[in-house]
């Protein structure tokens, strides 16, 4: 891992612009840019120069500098090191509920969504959804934390004279087994306390489920989901 000094150093110089062109800086600016004397920035950017971080050219009037590829790669890095130290630790979400029989719709609505279920999560899904009542307190809780959290948005559509709306999907693991998503409909004949879960696969007969069965869901946000 490259060291702080050495990032510290691409840091400074890239503020100066050099992340995407040659910059003339003489040696006294560079040491008043890092805070140290004009010998050790020289040997600073000397060392950024041999481990291939920086491009160098000697001139009269100082020395130009520009961050090469590389160099530019691990600032990146340390960027996104930064990013997921500084973001909050999301508190797990996990819901549990209870299989429910359906009234046979679902099976029609998701072969009508299908093809922007695909696109939207990545996965084809089985015909027909998992309903899943939500009793307890704390996993009605759940749900509304999960409501906060970003969705990913399948957009309604027309077909055949009939619109489609909108529906909201959250991504779960399902029994910690299977992965699917919860699936709200702009429309829909189900309760509030009533959730439907679409997968890739059949999800009765892979997690042996049957009527009032315990299902728990945990909710998977965006930034975790592959």
């Amino acid at each position: 891992m490259i060291d702080p000094e050495t990032w510290f150093t691409l840091y400074a110089l890239a503020r100066t612009g050099a992340m995407h062109r040659r910059r003339l800086l003489t040696t006294r600016q560079l040491g008043q840019l890092l805070g140290v004397s004009q010998q050790t920035a020289s040997r600073r950017v000397t060392h950024c120069v041999e481990m291939g971080y920086l491009s160098r050219i000697h001139t009269a009037n100082g020395t130009t500098v520009e961050l090469t590829e590389k160099g530019r790669n691990e600032l990146l890095q340390v960027l996104t090191g930064l990013e997921v130290a500084i973001t909050p630790t999301v508190e797990e979400i996990v819901i549990q509920g209870q299989v429910m029989d359906g009234l046979g719709e679902g099976a029609y609505y998701v072969e009508v969504y299908s093809s922007r279920f695909k696109e939207a999560l990545g996965f084809s899904p089985f015909p027909g959804t998992l309903n899943v009542r939500v009793a307890d307190e704390e996993s009605q809780k759940a749900v509304g934390r999960m409501k906060d959290s970003p969705p990913l948005v399948v957009k309604g559509f027309n077909l055949d004279g009939r619109t489609f709306g909108d529906v909201i999907c959250y991504r779960v693991k399902i029994n910690e087994k299977a992965e699917g998503a919860i699936v709200i409909a702009q429309r829909t004949h189900h309760s509030q306390d009533t959730l439907e879960v679409i997968a890739p696969v059949n999800l009765r007969k892979k997690l042996n489920l049957g009527s009032n069965d315990t299902v728990v869901l945990r909710f998977v946000p965006l930034h975790l989901a592959t």
